[in-house]
């Protein structure tokens, strides 16, 4: 439970872009079962730079892939 308040409270302090990035990569990824941790880690990692969060997405289709 308290994933899951540090998220919320996370996701009040996201910038748009930030929310705008979670949102693409979690629709991107529908059939993944994200526990709160991890949501709170892939909000985190959504505050990159736009090169690194482009690379990032790039791996993690590499992944899904594979």
């Amino acid at each position: 439970m308290e994933e899951e308040m540090i998220f919320k409270k996370r996701w009040q302090l996201a910038s748009s872009e930030q929310r705008a990035r979670y949102n693409n990569l979690m629709s991107s990824n529908p059939t993944i079962d994200w526990t709160y941790k991890e949501k709170k880690n892939l909000l985190w990692l959504c505050q990159l730079d736009i090169d690194t969060f482009e690379t990032f997405e790039v791996i993690l289709n590499k992944v899904k892939h594979s």
